[in-house]
């Protein structure tokens, strides 16, 4: 069972499912002490997915086995907010995504047989994730061993951890093969039409060096083009999901930071200068006096002069052992700093190790015990490495670590090394394990020097905290209106923030950490409504809602100004299209258009149909497709354009090398690609999808 510690947190499975239970009795906090049922109406319902309800247990439940698997991957006992966060996205979205494409799953009878699944973790074609995992990999080689994996099935039912871990690896698995075998019927369904072939072809088989003008729209004013309701009304119904919008809010706010005051920077300087008569008695032990007062502990580093602030390198380089320096200020802290040693040290060192980790510490010793008398009695150590080491990535090297300077590896190890001598090999331990250290070489011996450092960072105190919290509840209090908060924050020259697009499950509004509460009460108030004081990251914050957008179409006010913008584009290039079309039909050349429209001629050299930007022109797709598909030396029919009207002269064309089969195999692998990525999205922008998280999280 040796193999299965690999996977094993503290506490195992039992824990997680503790875990999992104690949350969602959290979660259920609201409900039980509203005085709600548990099992009134739909209040448990986190999602409804084209009519089928999902409970908030059922969703937890998946969340918090995605939060213990991932620690057993990690060797982790705990995750952080940030971790947990993401899991839970990423739960909810396989949700969605699982619920949907499992309906398609039916009615096309896919599965996964037993036979695919054993073949894709020991046969023929086993799955990168299995290939990869360092579970599976050979403990002397590192490469991955199909004798681990067959260990690892036949053992995994005597042990809960190995078996849950299994379970959900293998139904990842099976889910990705599920999903590409659907996704292969979709592509397989596709076809590349003899004609867009041809096309892409002919347009990529040259690029152009051409001459262009451009009319651009602001040589039309405003004022010469019209724009009536109707026309607005028209367009806005024509295009209406380019105006399709998801739930969201908008907030402005204010912010009273909680900062330290002159007091408490003077507080936290007295404190320092008070402590460092006791800081450079003789008699006391600086680093457990840093240890014990500090903000900062004791690092036990050897620096070098350079290493140091000016201001401490000066003082180093002149004290005795015991001298003290400070206060001094130094990254917002206050600090006293001794000097403790002065030892000639080598700047780095070159080493090679095996690190030893047994199920216990007496299995540790014995093994580590035995390599280290075996290596001093002159075995090969890259040997032993190789095949006792259990860190991978060094041991493949006969344990070699290459040269390092001090400070790269952990304390008792890095000790080791540079206080040791070239051909030492030592056992040590740390928090990875215990080392057997071989010193192959060190660097030449140069002045080094071990300070502690005393620390207080300057905070705020309670007073100051106090008087910024009774600002900030008193500004709330007497400007309790929409008018009041604006006028205040004028007349006080206030800085006003604004927070737009919120979205319901937003964890954070930018710039605010840990503000999901403010996200929560956005969506529970009203429009004008002003909020409660909060406090986020050492600041009070103060919001007024000042925008509520539900999920669909936009309202036509709301848009009105961006469609006269697009209308009155379109209007100008229908004029600009008329008049270059005259000057094209005149016969007038380049340099005469460009007078006329007052532009200039510009250049640009090996355009293909790929091009994405015309140099002097911008993104101009239309531009570069003209380009390649015109004649040469002729003056092309004006082109619409994102800025304004083109006219273009081609001047000559390069072959570029093309096949016909390199076309081919660039349109299927876009259609592949387009198909794995459209796939679920067109499924779940046609699927009824209702999102209740914000209720519990």
């Amino acid at each position: 069972m040796a193999t299965l510690e690999k996977i094993r947190s503290k506490g195992g499975i039992l824990v997680a499912l503790a875990v999992g239970l104690a949350l969602f009795a959290f979660i259920m906090m609201d409900f039980m002490s509203s005085g709600a049922s548990m099992f009134s109406g739909n209040q448990m319902e986190v999602a409804n997915i084209n009519g089928k309800s999902i409970n908030i247990q059922e969703f937890q439940n998946k969340v918090s086995e995605m939060e213990e698997f991932n620690k057993l991957n990690q060797g982790a006992s705990t995750l952080s907010e940030e971790e947990v966060y993401r899991l839970r996205e990423q739960t909810w979205n396989q949700l969605i995504n699982q619920n949907l494409l499992e309906e398609q799953y039916q009615i096309l009878g896919l599965n996964v047989t037993s036979d695919e699944l054993m073949d894709m973790v020991s046969g023929k074609n086993i799955h990168p994730a299995i290939l990869q995992h360092p579970l599976f990999a050979n403990p002397q080689t590192g490469a991955f061993d199909q004798q681990q994996v067959i260990n690892f099935l036949l053992s995994k039912n005597q042990d809960p951890t190995a078996y849950f871990y299994w379970m959900v690896l293998e139904e990842q698995l099976m889910n990705e093969r599920l999903f590409n075998k659907y996704a292969s019927l979709i592509q397989n369904g596709m076809y590349i039409p003899q004609t867009w072939r041809n096309s892409e072809i002919k347009a990529k088989e040259h690029q152009a060096n051409f001459d262009f003008v451009l009319a651009s729209f602001t040589t039309i004013p405003d004022s010469a083009v019209s724009i009536n309701e109707d026309e607005i009304k028209d367009y806005y119904n024509k295009h209406s999901n380019l105006f399709e919008q998801e739930t969201s809010r908008d907030i402005e706010y204010v912010a009273f930071n909680i900062e330290p005051t002159e007091a408490d920077r003077k507080a936290t300087n007295d404190w320092v200068e008070e402590m460092i008569q006791d800081f450079s008695n003789a008699e006391i032990d600086p680093i457990q006096f840093v240890n014990l007062n500090s903000d900062e502990p004791f690092s036990g580093r050897n620096h070098r002069l350079a290493e140091f602030s000016t201001q401490i390198a000066s003082f180093v380089a002149n004290a005795q052992v015991g001298d003290v320096y400070g206060p001094y200020f130094e990254d917002n802290s206050y600090k006293a700093t001794r000097l403790v040693a002065i030892n000639n040290l080598p700047d780095s060192v070159k080493a090679r190790h095996i690190l030893i980790r047994s199920n216990t510490q007496e299995e540790t010793n014995t093994l580590a015990d035995s390599l280290l008398e075996l290596a001093k009695k002159g075995a090969d150590f890259g040997d032993l490495a190789r095949r006792f080491s259990q860190d991978q990535g060094s041991a493949i090297n006969g344990g070699d670590l290459g040269w390092f300077n001090e400070g790269m590896m952990v304390q008792a190890f890095n000790d080791a090394v540079f206080t040791g001598k070239t051909g030492d090999i030592v056992k040590v331990e740390s928090q990875f394990g215990t080392h057997i250290i071989h010193i192959q070489d060190q660097g030449k011996p140069s002045p080094k020097y071990q300070v502690a450092t005393l620390s207080r960072e300057v905070t705020y105190s309670s007073k100051t905290y106090q008087d910024i919290y009774s600002k900030a509840t008193k500004f709330a209090a007497l400007n309790n209106t929409p008018e009041k908060f604006n006028n205040a924050i004028e007349e006080e020259n206030l800085n006003k923030r604004i927070a737009n697009s919120i979205g319901e499950n937003d964890r954070n509004i930018s710039g605010l950490e840990s503000s999901r509460e403010l996200v929560r009460w956005a969506y529970e108030a009203n429009v004008g409504d002003l909020s409660p004081v909060y406090e986020f990251d050492d600041k009070f914050i103060f919001a007024h809602l000042i925008e509520a957008n539900e999920k669909g179409i936009r309202p036509l006010e709301d848009v009105k100004a961006q469609i006269q913008r697009v209308l009155i584009a379109n209007k100008k290039a229908d004029i600009l299209l008329e008049q270059m079309q005259e000057k094209v039909a005149s016969g007038a050349n380049l340099e005469t258009i460009a007078q006329q429209v007052n532009s200039s001629v510009q250049s640009a050299e090996n355009i293909s149909f790929a091009s994405f930007q015309i140099p002097g022109a911008g993104v101009e797709p239309a531009l570069a497709a003209a380009a390649v598909n015109s004649p040469v030396n002729q003056i092309s029919t004006p082109i619409k354009g994102n800025n304004g009207v083109y006219v273009i002269k081609v001047k000559s064309t390069e072959p570029l090398e093309v096949t016909p089969e390199s076309v081919n195999n660039e349109l299927k692998q876009g259609i592949a690609m387009k198909t794995d990525y459209l796939l679920l999205k067109s499924m779940r922008d046609n699927a009824e999808i209702i999102d209740k998280r914000a209720n519990f999280y």
